[in-house]
């Protein structure tokens, strides 16, 4: 009995400590108390653009080149209806400069249309011109 007790108390401290530790914060947030309100930056926004790809190597490589610009704070595409969602900090970068990017690295968006070198030079399976 003394067992089964003791089992239920961990269980309901670890159920609570889990829910009170703010786990939506990312490990990057300097201050763990801090609410999450004050570790937005001031100027963030959010943004969605159509941009080409076909495979999860796009995927991979429209999220990492997103993500490397100053002031993008998250980037995630959507493969199956080829969008890309992203927020970034307006003081640091603007959508202009994250669709010229993707479109440097071979991708085509809303805005900008890639160089047909780059686009030829990317592996057979993200060719999504030819879709």
């Amino acid at each position: 009995m003394k067992k089964y007790v003791l089992v239920t108390a961990m269980a309901v401290f670890v159920m609570f400590t889990a829910c009170n530790t703010g786990g939506s914060r990312n490990a990057s947030d300097s201050s763990a108390d801090a609410p999450a309100t004050e570790m937005m930056a001031a100027d963030e926004q959010h943004a969605e653009m159509n941009v080409g790809g076909s495979c999860e190597m796009c995927k991979d490589r429209i999220e990492k080149v997103a993500g490397e610009i100053e002031g993008v704070t998250l980037a995630s595409y959507d493969l199956e209806n080829e969008k890309l969602h992203f927020h970034f900090d307006g003081s640091k970068t603007k959508v202009e400069t994250v669709s010229k990017a993707l479109a440097a690295a071979g991708h085509d968006t809303d805005n900008d249309k890639a160089p047909d070198d780059v686009y030829n030079s990317l592996p057979g399976c993200c060719k999504y011109r030819d879709l």
